[in-house]
């Protein structure tokens, strides 16, 4: 995918069950600690454009939400799967 001549190009693969894809998203934070080779990789959902349209509007909400958050003990993140997604309200980790 992507045009030629780029020097980082996107890869699409198609997985054999939902189950296998939810595996390898659960893992994915374990790349942050992977040595320098494999640091800038980045996987994500396959998302159309109105789906990551909606995505960036949930995600500033989120943060709208944690902003107006007086008690600073909630965390507010965007879950779920691409199309159904939605702000989640989280306690925060002490």
């Amino acid at each position: 995918m992507g045009k030629r001549g780029a020097t980082a190009r996107p890869l699409l693969i198609q997985l054999s069950s939902g189950m296998l894809k939810n595996n390898i998203m659960e893992t994915t934070f374990k790349l942050q600690k992977a040595s320098e080779e494999f640091k800038p990789i980045v996987i994500s959902h396959d998302m159309t454009k109105l789906e990551r349209e909606k995505c960036k509007e949930l995600v500033a909400e989120a943060k709208e939400l944690e902003a107006q958050d007086a008690s600073g003990e909630f965390i507010f993140r965007v879950r779920g799967p691409p199309g159904s997604m939605k702000v989640v309200k989280l306690k925060k980790r002490t």
